[in-house]
């Protein structure tokens, strides 16, 4: 497990260096500070109880001591995928959320949980400044959510949202399930291609 949360950490790290961060901004960063803390409580919370516990006791006044100087909460429970990216302050995430890699969480955003449950966000999706994503939604792979828009519906692989309605102005990539995709390919592969059959024809 510790492996597993410094692989995180550092995946984490490298993103935002190559977004163009330098060692010393990353230091000095508090979004830095409570991307990692997020990955120091997940670790803490898979440990056994009887270490878990007085850990974890020690552990929250640093957590709530971080997230108020940043200005953001990412709660030890939500599962983050590695290569998150925050940028600016008041942004909260729901204990129950689910982040997959390689997302951007811009100032103001918010995963929200109702009574339908929890957001869960797919691989590298961009969250706008001011978005609220409401609800136990899915955000597909490489979706984008624009500015200040209000999702409380499911979004496609790729889909982008924009505006305060959040109506979904254009979507790239497929609204079909993967799998019928795989099912297509799949039969595809055995039946013969019709260029194939003209040759046999002619």
């Amino acid at each position: 497990m510790a492996f597993d949360i410094l692989d995180l950490i550092w995946r984490d790290l490298d993103r935002m260096a190559r977004a163009g961060s330098t060692p010393l901004q990353l230091l000095a960063d508090p979004a830095s500070w409570v991307v990692a803390g997020h990955r120091i409580g997940r670790a803490l919370q898979s440990l056994p109880t009887a270490l878990r516990t007085p850990l974890l006791f020690a552990y929250r006044p640093c957590e709530m001591a971080i997230g108020a100087v940043a200005g953001m909460s990412l709660p030890a429970r939500a599962e983050i995928g590695g290569g998150l990216r925050v940028h600016g302050t008041g942004i909260l995430v729901s204990p129950n959320a689910h982040i997959g890699r390689d997302c951007d969480l811009c100032r103001g955003a918010m995963l929200a949980e109702t009574e339908t449950g929890a957001p869960w966000l797919g691989d590298r999706v961009h969250v706008g400044s001011g978005a609220k994503i409401l609800g136990g939604v899915r955000i597909g792979n490489d979706a984008r959510i624009g500015a200040c828009a209000v999702v409380d519906w499911d979004v496609p692989d790729g889909g982008i949202v924009a505006g305060v309605l959040g109506v979904v102005e254009t979507v790239r990539g497929r609204r079909r399930p993967p799998l019928l995709d795989s099912v297509r390919r799949m039969v595809r592969s055995f039946l013969p291609r019709p260029t194939q059959l003209l040759l046999r024809a002619g």
